[in-house]
């Protein structure tokens, strides 16, 4: 059950860079939220007396989680930059 958790817990960490997108009103970050890890983690933790079901899960989820991750700093190099170049001048 802890590899449940804590997959949905990294799921849920790898919304910040789409938060981030969205709260500077770039409304096309929200197309890289982690919607199918967290999918796949809430079912892993919904199948928990089944272990075959909950290990094929996890492993989704951390497949996911990965992908997702990689994602995010494809598109956090970008919104850095443009955090960076409104701080210079002054926008």
């Amino acid at each position: 059950m802890g590899g449940a958790v804590a997959s949905l817990v990294v799921a849920f960490m790898t919304w910040t860079v789409p938060l981030i997108g969205v709260f500077m009103g770039l409304w096309f970050y929200v197309l890289i939220a982690n919607i199918p890890g967290v999918a796949f983690a809430v079912t892993a933790l919904t199948k928990i007396p089944n272990a075959p079901e909950v290990e094929r899960f996890i492993r989704y989820t951390w497949a996911c989680n990965f992908a997702y991750i990689a994602l995010s700093v494809v598109f956090a190099v970008p919104l850095a930059v443009m955090v960076m170049m409104m701080l210079l001048f002054g926008g």
